[in-house]
């Protein structure tokens, strides 16, 4: 899974890289921005590899908001071949405790 943020206030992509993901199990994945950083979880953990330049803030440059695929020059690129069940964004960065995860 990855993850790149486009921060408001510097030319930076800092990059969220998680571990391999299995297929075909549902995986619960977090991407939390608290103004200051971005932090990607999975299934409820932090993961080791997420970027250590800030992020204050989440620029749109214009462009849409693309979740499932690249995006490159105006054009999509890789998609995710699978299903999304549930996107929420929210006013306010969430703590792990709030995050909407299933029962195993």
């Amino acid at each position: 899974m990855q993850y790149v943020v486009y921060p408001d206030k510097q030319d930076a992509s800092p990059t969220s890289w998680s571990h391999a993901l299995p297929v075909g199990e549902w995986t619960h994945v977090a991407v939390v921005n608290d103004g200051r950083a971005t932090v990607m979880y999975v299934d409820g953990s932090k993961i080791a590899r997420n970027p250590t330049q800030p992020s204050t803030g989440i620029a749109t440059l214009g462009k849409p908001f693309v979740i499932g695929a690249t995006q490159s020059a105006q054009q999509f690129g890789q998609g995710f071949d699978g299903s999304i069940g549930d996107v929420r964004i929210s006013s306010r960065a969430l703590h792990p405790g709030e995050f909407l995860m299933p029962l195993k």
